[in-house]
C-alpha cells in the first residue's frame, strides 16, 4: 500500500506540470496537421518535362566545349525552360545556376531567376506576371523551417491577400515548399511551442527545458498507469474520477510513446553530430564530344526529364537521359509530396564521344562509381544496393529526389548512402545510430505505421482525436487537482483516505 500511495503522490505532484507541458504540446501538435490539411496545394505534382529531337541537340558538343561556359561545374545537365530546353550549369551549392539557349549558345540574362518565375508558375496553377516578389533565399525561417533541407532556394510571392508562396529549388526543378498566410502562422507556432524555436540561441536551455518537461510526462505517463493496475477494480460514484480513469487506459500508450521518442529525438538532434549530407559531384570532361545524336530517334517522341552530362568509369564523358513516366502515372493529390513517386521511368546511358548507347551500364553501376568518387567506398565495402524509389523512414520526403540508389557500406557505423545518378550527387548519407532514431521517431512519434492501412489523413485525424482526448483527460485531471488542493486548504489537519487521480492516466 506504501508504494501505491508514493505512485499517487508522484502522480499528483508532476499534475501540474504535466498539464503545462501537454497544453503546450496538443496545440502545436494540432498545428502540425492542421498545415497539411488547410495549406494550399500545388497544380503539379511531378516536375515539367519536354520532348528532344536530335536536331534541337546539334549545338550541344559545340556548347560543352566552350571553355568559359562549363569550367568549374559541378552540375551540367539539359532541363526544360520556359519554350524550350536550357543547358544548366551549376558551379557551387550556394551560386545561382547560369543556363544558355541550344540553338544559339547565348546565355539567358538572369537565367536562374527565369527559371525560378517559370517553375513557380508551373506549380502553382498562376500566371507569372501575377508574381509580386522573387528573391534567392540561404537560410531558414519560420515560413521555411531547416525541416525542408534545400538550400538556396528562390522564395516567390504571388500577389493576392493569401500571400501564396513557392520555395523553388532550380536545379532539381523541385517544388520545395508552398505556404501562405494561415500555414505560416500556423507554422511559427508549431516552432515556436513545440521545439522553442526561441531558444534557438541558446541551444543547451532548449535541450534542458524541453528534456525536463519530456521526461515530466513521462514519470507522469508511468505513474499513472502504475496506479490503473495497481488500484482494484470498483465503481466510481464522482463522474470525473470515473471518466478521468477511463481515459488513462486508452492514453498511456500515445503519451508514453510521444514523451520517449520525444526525448530521443532531442538528445540526438541537440548533441550527436550530424553526418554530411548534400554534396556535388564533377561533371567531367566536355571536349570532343560527338554531334551525332541520332541515338535521340530510339526515344521515339517519349518525353524526358533531363539530360546530364556524367562521368563514367574513367572519367569517360556520358549523357544520362532520364526518361519521364507516362502521362497517365502522374498522381492527382499532394500526397505525391509526402508519399513519393518516382520522377522518371528508366534510363539510357549513351557514350558522349562516340555516340553509342550502353547496353551495359546503367543506374546501378554508376551509383556504384559515385559511391567510390563522393565517399572513398571500394566495391568491396559495399554491403548492399538497392534503388529507393518511395519515401520512407530512412529517406523521407525532405530530400525531394526519386528515384535514388542506396549503398550499404559494411562499417562500424553501418553507414547507408543514397546517391542521385542523375547528376552525380550525394542526396543523403545516415549511420546506424541515426536511422535507430528515424525509426523510433517514426514510428512512436509520427505512427507512419499507420499509413498503408489508414493513409495519411485519416492517420493525421487519429493522432488529432487523440491529443484532443489527451487534453480532455488533462484538464479534468487539474480540475480534480485544484479541487482537492481547496480541500485540503479548508481542513489542512485532515489525511486523505483514498486515492485521487490526476491529471492524465488514472
Amino acid at each position: 500500500m506504501n508504494l501505491k500511495k508514493q505512485w499517487l503522490e508522484w502522480h499528483n505532484k508532476l499534475g501540474w506540470w504535466a498539464l503545462a507541458g501537454i497544453l503546450i504540446w496538443v496545440v502545436s501538435g494540432i498545428s502540425h496537421p492542421m498545415m497539411a490539411w488547410f495549406g494550399p496545394s500545388a497544380a503539379k505534382f511531378f516536375p515539367p518535362s519536354v520532348s528532344l529531337e536530335a536536331p534541337e541537340l546539334g549545338n550541344l558538343p559545340a556548347l560543352l566545349a566552350d571553355e568559359e561556359k562549363v569550367r568549374g561545374a559541378r552540375v551540367v545537365k539539359l532541363v526544360p525552360g520556359e519554350g524550350a530546353p536550357l543547358l544548366q550549369v551549376t558551379h557551387s551549392e550556394t551560386d545561382p545556376r547560369r543556363y544558355y539557349r541550344l540553338d544559339s549558345g547565348t546565355e539567358v540574362i538572369d537565367g536562374d531567376l527565369q527559371q525560378a518565375r517559370w517553375l513557380a508558375a508551373y506549380y502553382s496553377g498562376r500566371p507569372a506576371d501575377q508574381i509580386a516578389d522573387i528573391q534567392i533565399q540561404t537560410g531558414f525561417d519560420n515560413a521555411y523551417p531547416s525541416v525542408n533541407r534545400l538550400l538556396p532556394v528562390y522564395r516567390v510571392r504571388f500577389a493576392g491577400d493569401d500571400g501564396l508562396t513557392l520555395f523553388v529549388h532550380t536545379e532539381t526543378a523541385a517544388l520545395a515548399s508552398m505556404t501562405d498566410n494561415g500555414k505560416t502562422l500556423l507554422q511559427g507556432v508549431f516552432r515556436q511551442l513545440h521545439t522553442f524555436a526561441w531558444l534557438d540561441d541558446l541551444e543547451y536551455g532548449r535541450l534542458i527545458l524541453i528534456g525536463l518537461l519530456m521526461l515530466t510526462l513521462f514519470a507522469f505517463a508511468a505513474t499513472g498507469l502504475a496506479l490503473l493496475f495497481a488500484l482494484k477494480h470498483r465503481k466510481i460514484k464522482d463522474g470525473k474520477r470515473r471518466y478521468h480513469r477511463l481515459l488513462g487506459y486508452v492514453l498511456w500508450l500515445p503519451l508514453l510513446g510521444w514523451s520517449a521518442s520525444g526525448f530521443y529525438h532531442l538528445l540526438q538532434s541537440s548533441l550527436v553530430a550530424p553526418v554530411q549530407g548534400l554534396r556535388l559531384g564533377e561533371a567531367g570532361e566536355y571536349r570532343n564530344l560527338n554531334s551525332d545524336f541520332a541515338w535521340v530517334n530510339a526515344l521515339n517522341g517519349r518525353a524526358i526529364n533531363s539530360l546530364s552530362l556524367i562521368r563514367g568509369a574513367d572519367g569517360a564523358p556520358l549523357y544520362r537521359v532520364g526518361l519521364a513516366p507516362a502521362k497517365d502515372s502522374a498522381p492527382g493529390s499532394r500526397n505525391q509530396r509526402f508519399d513519393g513517386r518516382p520522377s522518371e521511368a528508366g534510363a539510357l546511358f549513351v557514350d558522349a564521344r562516340s555516340g553509342q548507347v550502353l547496353s551495359g551500364f546503367g543506374d546501378r553501376e554508376q551509383a556504384q562509381l559515385l559511391a567510390a568518387r563522393l565517399a572513398g567506398i571500394q566495391p568491396q565495402d559495399i554491403a548492399g544496393l538497392s534503388l529507393v524509389t518511395r519515401y520512407g523512414p530512412g529517406y523521407d520526403f525532405r530530400n525531394k529526389r526519386l528515384p535514388v540508389w542506396q549503398i550499404d557500406v559494411a562499417n562500424d557505423d553501418k553507414t547507408m548512402l543514397f546517391v542521385d545518378p542523375v547528376t552525380g550527387v550525394l542526396v543523403d548519407q545516415s549511420r546506424g545510430i541515426d536511422r535507430a532514431e528515424r525509426l523510433s521517431f517514426s514510428l512512436l512519434h509520427k505512427w507512419s505505421h499507420l499509413t498503408p492501412l489508414t493513409g495519411r489523413q485519416l492517420r493525421d485525424g487519429m493522432i488529432v482525436f487523440t491529443l484532443l482526448l489527451l487534453l480532455a483527460s488533462s484538464v479534468v485531471g487539474g480540475v480534480m487537482l485544484a479541487g482537492r488542493r481547496k480541500k485540503r486548504a479548508r481542513k489542512p489537519q485532515t489525511a486523505a483516505t483514498g486515492p485521487m487521480p490526476a491529471p492524465a492516466t488514472q
